[in-house]
Protein backbone atom coordinates (compact mmCIF):
# COMPACT_ATOMS: atom_id res chain seq x y z
CA UNK A 1 0.00 0.00 0.00
CA UNK A 2 1.27 3.42 -0.91
CA UNK A 3 1.70 6.05 1.79
CA UNK A 4 4.26 8.60 2.94
CA UNK A 5 6.34 7.21 5.79
CA UNK A 6 8.52 9.24 8.13
CA UNK A 7 11.86 8.11 9.49
CA UNK A 8 13.43 9.71 12.56
CA UNK A 9 17.14 10.43 12.77
CA UNK A 10 19.45 11.17 15.67
CA UNK A 11 20.02 14.63 14.17
CA UNK A 12 18.45 17.38 16.28
CA UNK A 13 19.05 21.06 15.51
CA UNK A 14 18.20 22.36 18.95
CA UNK A 15 20.69 25.13 19.75
CA UNK A 16 18.62 27.92 18.18
CA UNK A 17 15.31 26.48 19.42
CA UNK A 18 16.59 26.34 23.01
CA UNK A 19 17.43 30.05 22.76
CA UNK A 20 13.99 30.97 21.36
CA UNK A 21 15.24 31.53 17.81
CA UNK A 22 14.01 29.94 14.57
CA UNK A 23 15.55 26.56 13.76
CA UNK A 24 16.87 28.03 10.48
CA UNK A 25 19.34 30.05 12.59
CA UNK A 26 20.82 26.88 14.11
CA UNK A 27 24.45 26.27 13.08
CA UNK A 28 23.43 22.74 12.10
CA UNK A 29 20.96 24.04 9.50
CA UNK A 30 23.73 25.04 7.09
CA UNK A 31 25.65 21.85 7.80
CA UNK A 32 22.55 19.78 7.05
CA UNK A 33 22.00 21.70 3.84
CA UNK A 34 25.63 21.12 2.86
CA UNK A 35 25.23 17.39 3.58
CA UNK A 36 22.10 17.25 1.42
CA UNK A 37 23.75 19.01 -1.52
CA UNK A 38 26.80 16.72 -1.20
CA UNK A 39 24.49 13.68 -1.33
CA UNK A 40 22.74 15.11 -4.38
CA UNK A 41 26.06 15.53 -6.16
CA UNK A 42 27.32 12.07 -5.19
CA UNK A 43 24.14 10.26 -6.21
CA UNK A 44 23.20 12.43 -9.23
CA UNK A 45 20.00 13.74 -7.62
CA UNK A 46 18.20 17.08 -7.75
CA UNK A 47 17.49 19.17 -4.66
CA UNK A 48 13.98 20.54 -4.40
CA UNK A 49 11.19 21.26 -1.90
CA UNK A 50 8.60 18.56 -2.66
CA UNK A 51 8.23 14.80 -2.84
CA UNK A 52 5.39 12.78 -4.31
CA UNK A 53 3.56 9.68 -3.23
CA UNK A 54 2.75 6.79 -5.55
CA UNK A 55 -0.38 8.60 -6.76
CA UNK A 56 1.48 11.83 -7.56
CA UNK A 57 0.25 13.89 -4.60
CA UNK A 58 2.79 16.49 -3.46
CA UNK A 59 4.22 16.79 0.05
CA UNK A 60 6.22 19.91 0.92
CA UNK A 61 9.54 19.58 2.78
CA UNK A 62 12.49 21.74 3.76
CA UNK A 63 14.57 19.87 1.16
CA UNK A 64 13.95 16.94 -1.14
CA UNK A 65 16.18 14.74 -3.25
CA UNK A 66 14.89 13.03 -6.37
CA UNK A 67 16.18 11.82 -9.68
CA UNK A 68 15.56 9.51 -12.60
CA UNK A 69 15.93 6.37 -10.48
CA UNK A 70 13.54 7.60 -7.77
CA UNK A 71 11.38 10.43 -9.05
CA UNK A 72 9.08 10.42 -6.00
CA UNK A 73 12.03 11.46 -3.89
CA UNK A 74 13.11 11.55 -0.28
CA UNK A 75 12.11 14.58 1.76
CA UNK A 76 13.93 16.12 4.70
CA UNK A 77 11.84 18.01 7.23
CA UNK A 78 12.92 19.76 10.43
CA UNK A 79 10.38 20.08 13.26
CA UNK A 80 10.20 23.80 14.06
CA UNK A 81 9.47 23.22 17.77
CA UNK A 82 12.03 20.52 18.60
CA UNK A 83 14.62 20.74 15.81
CA UNK A 84 14.29 16.99 15.15
CA UNK A 85 15.20 16.01 11.58
CA UNK A 86 12.96 13.49 9.80
CA UNK A 87 13.02 11.86 6.40
CA UNK A 88 9.81 11.37 4.40
CA UNK A 89 9.18 9.11 1.42
CA UNK A 90 6.80 6.69 -0.25
CA UNK A 91 8.80 3.54 -0.98
CA UNK A 92 5.89 1.56 -2.41
CA UNK A 93 6.98 -0.49 -5.39
CA UNK A 94 10.41 -1.60 -4.21
CA UNK A 95 12.18 1.67 -3.41
CA UNK A 96 13.11 0.78 0.20
CA UNK A 97 16.80 0.16 -0.48
CA UNK A 98 17.33 3.28 -2.58
CA UNK A 99 15.51 5.51 -0.07
CA UNK A 100 17.58 4.02 2.76
CA UNK A 101 20.82 4.64 0.82
CA UNK A 102 19.87 8.31 0.35
CA UNK A 103 18.96 8.72 4.03
CA UNK A 104 22.15 6.98 5.18
CA UNK A 105 24.31 9.09 2.88
CA UNK A 106 22.84 12.34 4.21
CA UNK A 107 23.41 11.26 7.84
CA UNK A 108 26.97 10.13 7.01
CA UNK A 109 27.76 13.43 5.27
CA UNK A 110 26.23 15.43 8.13
CA UNK A 111 28.28 13.54 10.71
CA UNK A 112 31.53 13.92 8.78
CA UNK A 113 30.90 17.65 8.28
CA UNK A 114 30.12 18.17 11.98
CA UNK A 115 33.30 16.39 13.08
CA UNK A 116 35.35 18.31 10.50
CA UNK A 117 33.97 21.68 11.61
CA UNK A 118 34.42 20.85 15.31
CA UNK A 119 38.05 19.84 14.81
CA UNK A 120 38.71 22.94 12.71
CA UNK A 121 37.22 25.15 15.45
CA UNK A 122 39.71 23.57 17.87
CA UNK A 123 42.57 24.53 15.50
CA UNK A 124 43.23 21.02 14.24
CA UNK A 125 44.45 20.48 10.70
CA UNK A 126 41.70 18.29 9.28
CA UNK A 127 42.13 15.66 6.61
CA UNK A 128 39.20 13.87 4.98
CA UNK A 129 39.60 10.61 3.14
CA UNK A 130 36.77 8.91 1.29
CA UNK A 131 37.00 5.28 0.31
CA UNK A 132 34.54 3.49 -1.92
CA UNK A 133 33.86 -0.14 -1.15
CA UNK A 134 31.75 -2.15 -3.64
CA UNK A 135 29.98 -3.97 -0.80
CA UNK A 136 29.91 -1.51 2.11
CA UNK A 137 29.61 1.68 0.05
CA UNK A 138 31.33 4.93 0.93
CA UNK A 139 33.45 5.23 4.06
CA UNK A 140 34.65 8.61 5.33
CA UNK A 141 37.71 8.94 7.54
CA UNK A 142 38.20 12.23 9.36
CA UNK A 143 41.64 12.86 10.82
CA UNK A 144 42.57 15.81 13.01
CA UNK A 145 46.21 16.69 13.61
CA UNK A 146 47.21 19.28 16.19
Amino acid sequence: MSHISSYDTDIVLQTAVLHGRPVEEDPGWEILQEAIYACAEEMDLEVGRTIRDYYGRLVYCDWSLSGPTFDRGVGIKVDRKTGRVMFLCDTYGGYDLLARRIRDRIVQNFTALCVTKALSALNYDVELEELRDPIEGKKVFVKGVL
